[in-house]
C-alpha cells in the first residue's frame, strides 16, 4: 500500500491529531468522510421529505379550491 501526504495548515493539523487520538490516520479519515456522507445523505433526505408534504399539502388546498368553486350548474 502506499501513502502520500496532504498538505493543511498546522493548526488544522493539531485540531486532527486531538480527535484522532490513538486510531491509525488513514482508518480515522475514512470514518470522517463516511460521517461527512452518512449526514449529508440524512440532511438530504430531510428535505426531501419537507418539500414532498410542501407540495402534499398545496396539492390537498388546489384540490378543496377547485370543489369549491368549480360546478356543471350554469348558475
Amino acid at each position: 500500500m502506499t501513502y502520500t501526504t496532504i498538505p493543511v495548515k498546522r493548526e488544522i493539523k493539531e485540531r486532527l491529531e486531538k480527535f484522532k487520538g490513538e486510531r491509525e490516520g488513514s482508518s480515522f479519515l475514512n470514518d470522517l468522510i463516511n460521517e461527512v456522507i452518512r449526514v449529508r445523505r440524512e440532511e438530504s433526505f430531510r428535505k426531501l421529505r419537507e418539500l414532498s408534504l410542501k407540495h402534499l399539502n398545496e396539492i390537498e388546498e388546489s384540490h378543496r379550491k377547485f370543489r369549491r368553486e368549480f360546478s356543471l350548474d350554469s348558475r
